[in-house]
């Protein structure tokens, strides 16, 4: 009898947290890094930007309050996945939002599939979230790597270029990398005349370098990340490849890299991202008021929290439901058109396709503003930027 009584008022305590939970206010939740890494592109300027979205809406949706919190996952997956049930379990959080770190948004998809809940992931570009471990319920929302690799090829043959010279880490995204340079490359009537991939911690990219100058290639193509990105851009200058009719593609650069190296060091180098505050009247208008309001200049990842954030809670009114499917399937059907999210379109598998950008690093003489150090040199369209929803290896395309 005690123990009929004591799973009796568990039940009842389960059904009166699942009932809370449903008829309290809308609970959006921004996890990611705030303190190393990953706290550049994203960090408190996305958990601002996740405000601005919800205030821009009107602060409520479904007649209820919208209520934003947020954690830093420290980089640490233990830490991530702690917060997040806590979250769902316990604080009746309905979406979580960002997630930077691609093992940690990983681990965080699986939670979200067994709690129904839905999370917009716009940091982390690790495809598998839509592909090999897709599961209804995760949404990409900015960008994988793969495609931003591909749009890097795709803006150079678009420009004429035919040979081409690939410098890439040597990890398995730098692997992924270079293969999809290579399909992109071929398939579009081009050539790899040399390919090469550096330790992980190089800093001495001068014999790659030579390599590349030998090989009579029209295009370097440099998938390297963070400090190692800016040091082979430093020597490539010293080399005077630039100069010597090279031109130079790099995977992508933030503005605080491109600030911080120096427009003088980088200029010249196109490079790809999913958004850039550079692009229109109300780009820099929402780069604006972010500075103003946090002193943070406006990334691609805190334009693709409040798009996600934004659309979302656009979704959740239409349906009339917090339901995770309910709204997914909703912003599956509506337009998604904002400041960032151009000819957008959710795919069947999680993936939010979009029109994408490849920028160029000014000149000093052109730089008119502290972070104004880059300019749009063409758009790359939605369906040409992403893999066709027939090469996906997610079950829920196939069914589709």
């Amino acid at each position: 009898m005690r123990v009929f009584a004591t799973t009796l008022l568990a039940g009842l305590l389960a059904a009166t947290s699942l009932w809370a939970q449903a008829d309290g206010p809308v609970k959006i939740a921004v996890l990611n890094d705030q303190s190393s890494s990953f706290s550049v592109i994203g960090g408190r300027g996305s958990v601002e930007a996740a405000r601005m979205a919800i205030e821009d809406f009107g602060g409520q949706a479904l007649g209820k309050k919208v209520e934003l919190v947020s954690a830093d996952h420290q980089n640490k997956p233990e830490v991530a996945l702690s917060i997040a049930r806590q979250w769902l379990d316990n604080d009746g959080v309905d979406v979580v939002v960002d997630v930077a770190n691609s093992s940690i948004a990983l681990g965080v998809n699986t939670l979200l599939g067994e709690e129904k809940k839905l999370g917009l992931f716009v940091a982390p570009g690790v495809s598998r979230l839509v592909e090999e471990d897709c599961n209804g319920y995760g949404i990409a929302w900015a960008y994988d790597s793969p495609a931003m690799a591909r749009v890097s090829a795709l803006a150079q043959i678009k420009a004429g270029n035919k040979k081409y010279f690939i410098i890439s880490p040597d990890y398995t995204s730098g692997i992924i990398f270079e293969e999809t340079i290579r399909q992109t490359v071929t398939e579009n009537g081009g050539e790899i005349v040399g390919a090469v991939r550096a330790p992980l911690g190089t800093t001495d990219f001068s014999s790659f370098l030579l390599q590349a100058q030998s090989s009579g290639a029209e295009v370097l193509m440099l998938t390297l990340n963070g400090p190692e990105l800016i040091n082979a851009v430093k020597q490539v200058q010293e080399f005077g490849i630039v100069e010597q009719g090279m031109k130079i593609a790099a995977h992508a650069i933030n503005d605080f890299e491109a600030k911080q190296a120096g427009a003088a060091t980088l200029k010249g180098i196109q490079f790809m991202l999913p958004w850039n505050w550079v692009l229109d009247d109300e780009t820099r208008a929402f780069h604006k008021k972010l500075m103003e309001r946090s002193g943070i200049s406006a990334t691609w990842n805190h334009a693709g929290v409040y798009s996600a954030v934004l659309n979302y809670l656009k979704a959740m009114e239409a349906a009339g439901s917090k339901d995770a499917l309910a709204v997914k399937e909703k912003l599956a059907s509506m337009e998604i058109k904002d400041l960032f999210a151009k000819n957008a379109k959710l795919l069947p598998n999680g993936r939010l396709i979009h029109d994408v950008y490849v920028l160029e690093i000014k000149d000093p003489s052109e730089v008119k503003e502290e972070w104004d150090v880059s300019k749009l040199v063409t758009t790359i369209p939605a369906e040409q930027a992403f893999p066709p929803l027939s090469a996906s290896k997610c079950n829920l395309a196939k069914s589709n």
